[in-house]
């Protein structure tokens, strides 16, 4: 079967994404995030293991189609995104099992780079949406910081850290 962490249809953009610690170039300060596109992996296993490898290693570079196409037609529209962490995420804001939905989020910027794996990624930077319930962590402290992201096109972005 496919394995994709990213729900989306046709032309209508993104409609949810689950952050479960896929791809080692992930970003996760809570509020905000950097999240890795899909595809450049062999899913198709081997012989000594025949079943669907969802954390095989990069062995090509991400196209901007399907899942990643659908997050960049969200990154134009704004249209909110839901987000679901899940336990294997490497982040102290994943969840201690399981997997929990942690609100709506917009793609603020989406760009092409080469990633830690040596092929090319597609990479969007999300944001929590105002307005909603609290977050499921608790916020001891809010910081006002800026993430620069070196990419091949400089990105930078003002981003709200929340520490536990």
């Amino acid at each position: 079967p496919p394995v994709s962490g990213i729900h989306a249809s046709g032309d209508d953009g993104a409609y949810s994404i689950a952050l479960s610690g896929g791809y080692e170039d992930d970003i996760d300060l809570g509020e905000c995030f950097t999240y890795t596109g899909e595809g450049g992996r062999d899913l198709k296993g081997t012989v000594n293991k025949p079943k669907n490898l969802r954390t095989a290693p990069q062995s090509k570079d991400q196209t901007l189609t399907r899942g990643n196409l659908a997050l960049s037609i969200s990154c134009d529209t704004k249209n909110p995104i839901r987000v679901i962490r899940g336990y294997k995420l490497k982040s102290q804001f994943a969840p201690d099992e399981g997997y929990r939905y942690d609100g709506l989020y917009t793609v603020e910027k989406c760009w092409f780079t080469t990633g830690m794996s040596g092929f090319g990624v597609w990479k969007f930077a999300l944001q929590r949406c105002q307005d909603q319930a609290p977050p499921p962590w608790t916020v001891t402290q809010v910081l006002n910081i800026s993430i620069f992201y070196l990419t091949n096109h400089d990105f930078f972005h003002p981003l709200r850290l929340i520490i536990k």
